[in-house]
């Protein structure tokens, strides 16, 4: 029998809210019966030692009171530092040398003891699917018309990342983790082929 995979951390980045009139955390929106961040929870923790989420300490104090039953650690901060400040922030309560770092609204499939395996530092990515129907025309005549297609000869990254503890050194205050991180760093991608959806970010209000 194959030998189960490590453990490791996991980082849920959650700061964010939702709503118009009266705002809430993003981690509560639910789709279904459960919350986004149930969902990541249930994914998570048969792989994870512990999970850690991080947002703003008034997200913290909204989601402890609705998800007491959860029993995470927080790595709350006052404001919203973006993905990399919030990350640089939550990496101390991790206790592995690797560890999961999760967006709270992305919803997948992808193997975590598979990704665990294939080591850090490695960026989960997909191939999008056009949320329009593509049409073909040549000259001014329809040739054809494909209904939301997934666009194969292009990758997108799931938000999905396992990264070693080293990333601190390099993660700023502030800023955002895609822009001003990952492009000056040697990584890895893991190519996944199931189910990713993004749930909440059209209707994002983070700053």
């Amino acid at each position: 029998m194959k030998s189960r995979t490590k453990k490791v951390d996991a980082i849920i980045l959650a700061a964010g809210w939702l709503g118009h009139k009266k705002l809430f955390p993003k981690a509560l929106m639910e789709i279904g019966d459960e919350t986004l961040l149930e969902k990541q929870v249930q994914w998570l923790r048969p792989f994870a030692n512990k999970i850690i989420v991080s947002c703003t300490t008034q997200e913290a104090v909204q989601i402890r009171a609705y998800h007491p039953e959860l029993k995470l650690t927080f790595a709350a901060t006052p404001d919203l530092p973006g993905t990399a400040g919030s990350l640089k922030h939550a990496i101390p309560h991790t206790s592995t040398d690797s560890f999961l770092v999760v967006n709270v609204d992305d919803i997948t499939d992808i193997d975590l003891p598979t990704l665990i395996d294939f080591g850090p530092n490695t960026v989960c990515v997909a191939n999008p699917r056009l949320h329009y129907g593509m049409i073909e025309i040549e000259n001014q005549e329809i040739k054809s018309f494909r209904e939301k297609p997934l666009l194969k000869d292009l990758w997108v990254s799931c938000g999905v990342y396992l990264l070693n503890k080293s990333i601190a050194a390099k993660l700023p205050e502030r800023g955002n983790i895609a822009k001003d991180v990952f492009p000056y760093l040697k990584l890895r991608a893991y190519k996944h082929f199931g189910v990713w959806r993004t749930i909440a970010n059209h209707h994002d209000h983070s700053q």
